[in-house]
């Protein structure tokens, strides 16, 4: 059974205010005040565990899946995807665009929270040991929330102690200043932390080294630092050379829900726990939905179709996103297992008792046999006439147009890493499946890249280290690159095929400059729409209306 880290909020729930008037309203469930409650171990270890609970507002959600994988190059609206704005930057991207406004307000107030807890630390009724281990694990959840705020908002408002009560003026503190309090967070956590696995979801000093290695290389790609390059290949390849970690033979299993436990996963350094047991699953906003969600969003519409019907195996399909065509094209299945691994494309007819010939132009279909296959590529005269009778093909030119963008959006390839047959109901919205934030893969593409420019023959060992254990058996060589396929975009597409869903992608592309390159290129839905200013979120409205200081504190710009 996983050890599960209980988010009590108590009192310090009613701290983790924004200047936002949305957000002012205080009450103190717990019916203690701050000064007792704070003075004992209870109430600094429960300060400490409420840290944690913003993770869970974001890794696993769907409006974190929203702006991280749509309006990218990798995926599409599907067909009731909720947040058209952010899928396709059109002109009502604005501050008053929910997802934007609701996360700005849940940042803000995991922010406040670790704050407030490192205002209590170090703390006499701790031991010396008690007191540096959560010192650790707060800086670096502190330093995570900072870093999402800075990358979506760029120049937003930095706050390194608690706030109580209604703020009503804001100042703009450039991005360097939020990189110099993460980095300085990260160093007192590596310091703070014993090297290991994380097995129970709390923060090991091997979480912080790995996330401190992607924010170096996200740094130095902006900055173009050389020096942050080596610490991030540095971090990365320590990690890598550890021995704690090991990369999966089958890319497939992975995502087997035996192995989405990330205390237990090979492969897993970072993860966000979550778990069957629902009242264990707090965060600080009960709307935003309970438990892992991931598995919800990628699920096309398949139960409407011939021998189909609604199943846990096969999930609810909310068809929130759906794949580019660039995206399945950067795999080639027949010598890179990730393709199936990653994807479904072959359905069981389900339908319990169902007999040859009840089903409409498939009239030797029964139960457990094909219903429906979907092909990438435009189905052969071959595949066309072994199906003919027996299922249904969804093959490229009736999903896509030439230029990619869809012809459906309900039915489509989908995405089936976050899958979870282990649900109660077929109907049931959350999953006790861990949502996996760092793998040990990510740090072999960070060391990668970080070298590409000083040591390209590693940086193509290290990377084809990870290729050949993703290639299908016998395809080894297929798999493997030289020094002349190595550049960016290389690294970008390995990325693709690796983490495609894993809540990277916009972040990514904004890091390396190719956003707005990448969309008008990769993604039809967005390419006429989207601009230079689209590489940061604007600022929620409400905020913008709740300051006295409305000339200082102004929108991003190109927003309206």
């Amino acid at each position: 059974m996983k050890n599960k880290i209980l988010a009590l909020m108590l009192a310090v729930a009613s701290l983790g205010l924004t200047s936002c008037e949305d957000y002012l309203a205080e009450e103190n469930k717990s019916g203690l005040t701050q000064d007792p409650y704070f003075n004992t171990e209870l109430g600094i270890t429960s300060a400490v565990n409420a840290c944690y609970s913003g993770t869970r507002l974001w890794y696993g959600k769907e409006h974190g899946f929203g702006l991280t994988e749509s309006g990218t190059d990798l995926f599409l609206r599907g067909g009731d995807n909720k947040a058209n704005q952010i899928s396709d930057y059109s002109v009502d991207l604005n501050g008053a665009q929910p997802n934007v406004k609701d996360y700005w307000g849940h940042l803000y107030k995991a922010l406040n929270t670790t704050n407030t807890a490192l205002s209590l630390l170090p703390s006499n009724i701790l031991s010396e040991s008690q007191n540096k281990q959560y010192e650790g694990e707060v800086r670096f959840l502190r330093a995570l929330y900072l870093s999402l705020i800075t990358e979506t908002w760029g120049d937003a408002v930095l706050y390194t102690e608690p706030t109580v009560g209604a703020v009503t003026t804001a100042q703009r503190t450039p991005s360097e200043e939020f990189y110099k309090t993460i980095f300085a967070d990260l160093d007192v956590a590596i310091a703070n932390l014993a090297a290991k696995k994380s097995t129970d979801g709390r923060i090991t000093q091997d979480v912080v080294k790995a996330f401190k290695a992607r924010m170096c290389l996200t740094r130095a790609s902006e900055t173009k630092n050389a020096a942050l390059y080596a610490e991030a290949a540095t971090l990365a390849k320590d990690l890598i050379n550890s021995g704690r970690y090991t990369l999966f033979s089958d890319y497939a299993s992975l995502w087997d829900m035996k192995n989405s436990e990330g205390g237990t996963n090979s492969e897993v350094v970072y993860y966000v726990n979550y778990t069957n047991d629902d009242t264990m699953n707090g965060d600080y906003d009960a709307t935003a939905g309970k438990g892992n969600n991931g598995h919800l969003f990628y699920i096309m519409v398949y139960d409407k179709q011939p021998g189909m019907e609604r199943s846990i195996a096969y999930g609810r399909p909310y068809q929130r996103f759906m794949p580019t065509l660039h995206l399945l094209d950067l795999y080639n299945e027949k010598a890179d297992q990730r393709y199936n691994g990653s994807f479904q494309t072959a359905w069981i007819a389900n339908i319990p008792n169902l007999k040859d010939g009840a089903v409409n132009g498939y009239p030797q279909m029964s139960v457990g046999d094909t219903s429906m296959v979907f092909y990438k590529n435009a189905a052969t005269a071959s595949q066309t006439a072994r199906a003919a009778g027996r299922y249904k093909i969804f093959d490229r030119n009736l999903m896509y147009r030439a230029d990619g963008s869809p012809l459906l959006r309900s039915q489509f390839i989908q995405l089936k890493k976050f899958m979870d047959p282990t649900r109660l109901t077929a109907n049931q919205e959350w999953s006790a499946r861990d949502a996996f934030v760092i793998r040990l893969a990510e740090l072999y593409l960070i060391a990668a890249e970080a070298q590409m420019q000083t040591n390209p023959a590693e940086a193509v060992q290290l990377i084809n280290t990870l290729r050949t254990k993703r290639a299908i058996a016998g395809k080894e060589a297929e798999m493997r690159i030289t020094t002349a396929d190595l550049n960016l975009d290389f690294i970008l597409d390995e990325r693709a095929r690796e983490f495609a869903g894993e809540q990277m992608r916009w972040y990514d592309l904004k890091r390396t400059g190719k956003l707005v390159e990448y969309v008008q290129k990769y993604n039809p839905d967005a390419k006429n729409n989207i601009k230079a200013f689209h590489t940061v979120r604007p600022i929620p409205q409400v905020q913008l209306d709740a300051i006295t200081n409305k000339a200082e504190f102004t929108q991003n710009p190109g927003y309206n």
